[in-house]
């Protein structure tokens, strides 16, 4: 698949870029949105592509930049298109598409999180976008308490006109999944019942009676600087079964070198988002898209020019494309009968 830049949009130079993938969403109007870093990581916005203007809205301060302390608010997107920033594990906002705060509603509930509370604190909320609805709630993912980086939490929320409430919390076990401890002595005291608290959840998307979900790895410690043992993606359904993968990589454990793979369904629910955490292996650092449709992976080839950006998201025809800093393309595969709609 061949991409063809349609349009290019810088951020305001105080932005950083999005935080990653993960934090960007396209709603079904077709605005980008995405969580960004602000003032060198000091404080999070939100940014908006529209109609070819780009729209900015500070959020909270976060204290020291990149403490591991405060939560990196999260999209999350409403019936009628509507978008809402779940600012934090007792708060939501709801914006409209000129970025202004239409409401304020407090999230109830907290107390279901302390399930998986580590020395008082909370498993944190981690700037993942929430797409879609499980069982007629909003799934977020929630990241490790004390360390940043490993989210293994699916927090349930249910979302009103008026109120909010968190319902439960779960992670997903190691039973189902190609858990390998192999080379790891501090976890691998017994191979029969690996040493972890639930494996990694990269992306979770709600689709009525199913949960699509990308699990990478069983980790305790730093995917992206350690590495991990699996990349899977597969459903859950309402009954807490999880089905046949429908793409999965193992065995990373026994071979040379360091691997990982970050997953992210796009917004349009075509695509997974497949980006290598490292050079190693036939890959090369280089993204994939799995279709969801066909079971295909397809090596995208990225514009002109655009060789080092990443598609952080997919939405109607159009991919979104970032640098990790300024610059947002918006690109399609090489069609002439497609048009980008901003």
């Amino acid at each position: 698949m061949r991409l063809a830049t349609r349009a290019e949009f810088r951020l305001p130079d105080q932005a950083d870029g999005p935080v990653h993938a993960g934090s960007c969403l396209v709603s079904g109007a077709g605005v980008f949105y995405a969580v960004v870093w602000w003032d060198g990581g000091a404080r999070y916005a939100l940014v908006s592509i529209a109609a070819q203007v780009v729209q900015t809205v500070l959020l909270d301060e976060l204290g020291e930049p990149f403490d591991a302390a405060y939560d990196a608010p999260a999209p999350v997107l409403l019936e009628n298109g509507a978008l809402g920033v779940i600012a934090d594990a007792s708060t939501l906002w709801v914006y409209g598409t000129d970025l202004r705060v239409r409401r304020e509603i407090a999230i109830v509930g907290g107390e279901v999180l302390d399930r998986f509370a580590k020395h008082g604190q909370r498993p944190r909320v981690t700037a993942h976008a929430s797409r879609g609805t499980f069982a007629a709630q909003h799934v977020v993912v929630l990241d490790e308490p004390i360390t940043v980086g490993n989210p293994r939490y699916l927090a349930f929320l249910r979302i009103g006109e008026t109120a909010a409430s968190w319902t439960r919390i779960r992670t997903l076990g190691p039973d189902e999944f190609p858990v390998d401890r192999f080379g790891d002595d501090e976890l691998n005291e017994s191979p029969d019942t690996p040493s972890i608290d639930g494996c990694i959840v990269g992306d979770a998307v709600g689709d009525g009676d199913s949960l699509l979900v990308c699990v990478e790895g069983s980790d305790a410690s730093s995917v992206r600087r350690y590495g991990a043992d699996f990349f899977t993606i597969t459903r859950v359904t309402t009954d807490g079964t999880v089905t046949a993968p429908l793409y999965q990589q193992s065995g990373w454990r026994r071979q040379p070198g360091k691997h990982g793979i970050t997953g992210k369904v796009t917004s349009s629910g075509r695509y997974v988002l497949l980006t290598p955490v490292f050079t190693a292996g036939e890959w090369k650092g280089k993204q994939r898209l799995f279709d969801l449709e066909t079971g295909d992976v397809i090596e995208p080839v990225l514009p002109r020019g655009a060789a080092k950006m990443r598609i952080v998201d997919h939405g109607g025809a159009t991919f979104w494309l970032s640098d990790g800093a300024h610059r947002i393309l918006c690109a399609e595969a090489e069609d002439p009968r497609r048009h980008c709609d901003l």
